[in-house]
């Protein structure tokens, strides 16, 4: 809750400093004489902004009058609704000054006065609040804090905008991979369909198992290649939805129902050998699995399915049913099916490298410690992406040694990926932390315009600048939080949500 408190205080001390610089350059404020005033105001919430940092800071490693810090930043937040306040009260008078004329307002020149003096009033109000909130600020050792130093790095990308999306070296499943290659190309004469299982907890890189394949030439004998994310929402209309646009765009689903769905593919998969990824399949009931396997029987034999889940018990319900014991389907046996176990410490350092160091970088100081923060990750690659991506913001000796000896223990014995990227969390710029956050606002897997997220982002007072919000997506993109969508690929900038926050 402290965490919350901070962002949420950090999101309205951003947007009242930016509306006082404004104010400072606008004429009313200068024609009643508070142009000092509101400059003032700017100052000293510029100066608190910088003291939240601080506060972050300690709230990040954890120091005892956390407790303490978090009732400071409610009172910060209390302080900044209320110099918001005022401020309105100065946009409503302008607002009258430019929609009434001279005279009338020459003749409610007593209304004036007094809104005159009620806004000096509450401006006084609030420079006491402030004061007060600076000297407890004080008495908690928070002093205004100096943002991290960055190494330099001439472009700040780290996700492409092609039909591939985003292209991050896979590290150490090179032997699953070729044998999912295997599977999809072994020929054989029966007409079943082969399902083929990609498990594995949370983190372990089902996904970019997957993604490594389709990337792969060797499966381009396949006449389609279809991506779905399902996520624990099984909605088989979305599903046969987004299968059939990738199939043949060019028919009209809009109000379409199931049956039309199902006589479309039919016809569509008949003559079709498909390839169909079904990422993060969480529905393990065997009925409704025996209608998206009815949806799918007409491909054309040596079709394929592969689907990605963290639960065994959604590979037996696709192995059971009518359809699986007439033939039409057939998963695997389970000494083919891929089974994903944790990275070798060597494995997450190498995943870790491609993000934290470029050419350009002195690695010789680096590497050991680099070596040393590859141990947190648990075995975890999206671990150790997301820590790579701090690191390469922070790439100082004193910054890594700092991750390194950071400690994070959540009690959270059943989630071990969450409490290793707890630590990511805690290195990302306040900023960044809010508009991550705001991403557990979405289901896991949805697909949104990247400048309608940046316009949200920033309609909350979390970025400034459109610039701010492309940072943030790129660095989000980086840590693999977010990423380009594949089944929004004719929309430009489609981003897909694969937050942590949920759990957060």
């Amino acid at each position: 809750m402290v965490e919350v408190a901070g962002m949420i205080a950090s999101a309205v001390g951003n947007q009242v400093a930016s509306k006082l610089g404004e104010l400072v350059k606008d004429e009313i404020a200068l024609l009643w004489g508070f142009k000092d005033d509101v400059d003032g105001l700017r100052e000293k919430m510029e100066d608190l902004q910088a003291v939240l940092l601080d506060a972050d800071e300690k709230m990040r490693r954890g120091d005892t009058e956390g407790k303490a810090v978090g009732r400071w930043l409610a009172k910060f937040k209390d302080v900044a609704y209320d110099v918001e306040d005022v401020l309105d009260d100065l946009d409503a008078t302008a607002l009258v000054e430019k929609t009434q004329s001279k005279v009338k307002l020459f003749c409610c020149g007593s209304d004036q006065l007094l809104q005159r003096s009620t806004i000096a009033h509450s401006m006084k109000t609030v420079r006491k609040k402030i004061h007060k909130i600076e000297m407890e600020g004080q008495k908690l050792n928070l002093v205004p804090h100096v943002t991290r130093a960055e190494g330099s790095r001439n472009k700040e990308t780290f996700a492409a905008s092609s039909n591939e999306g985003m292209k991050t070296g896979m590290v150490g499943r090179d032997i699953e991979k070729d044998k999912i290659i295997s599977l999809l190309l072994t020929s054989e004469a029966n007409e079943d369909i082969s399902i083929i299982p990609i498990i594995g907890l949370a983190g372990l890189g089902k996904s970019t198992l997957a993604e490594s394949v389709l990337a792969d030439k060797s499966i381009n004998v396949f006449d389609v290649q279809v991506w779905v994310h399902v996520s624990d929402q099984f909605d088989l209309h979305k599903i046969g939805s987004a299968i059939m646009k990738s199939i043949n765009g060019s028919i009209n689903l809009d109000n379409c129902t199931l049956q039309f769905l199902h006589d479309n593919l039919k016809k569509e998969l008949a003559t079709t050998r498909y390839l169909i990824v079904l990422d993060d399949l969480w529905e393990e009931d065997g009925d409704k699995l025996e209608e998206l396997k009815r949806m799918l029987q007409y491909g054309y034999k040596g079709s394929r399915i592969v689907v990605t889940t963290r639960n065994q018990s959604v590979v037996k319900a696709l192995s059971t049913g009518f359809l699986a014991k007439e033939g039409k389907f057939c998963t695997v046996p389970e000494s083919d099916q891929i089974s994903l176990g944790v990275l070798l410490p060597d494995d997450c350092w190498e995943l870790m490298k491609q993000r934290a160091l470029g050419p350009s970088d002195d690695q010789s100081g680096l590497q050991e410690i680099g070596r040393q923060i590859a141990m947190k990750c648990g075995g975890i690659p999206l671990v150790a992406n997301a820590l790579g991506q701090v690191m390469f913001k922070l790439r100082t000796l004193k910054a890594w040694e700092d991750i390194r000896d950071t400690k994070v223990d959540l009690g959270l014995r059943e989630n071990k990926t969450l409490e290793c990227l707890m630590l990511s969390y805690n290195y990302m710029k306040i900023e960044f932390k809010m508009c991550f956050t705001y991403l557990a606002a979405f289901p896991k897997g949805f697909v949104v315009e990247k400048y309608r997220l940046i316009q949200q982002w920033s309609a909350l007072g979390y970025i400034q600048t459109e610039d701010d919000g492309e940072r943030c997506i790129n660095y989000l993109l980086g840590m693999s939080f977010l990423h380009i969508s594949r089944s929004s690929l004719s929309r430009s900038g489609a981003c897909q949500n694969f937050s942590q926050a949920h759990h957060a």
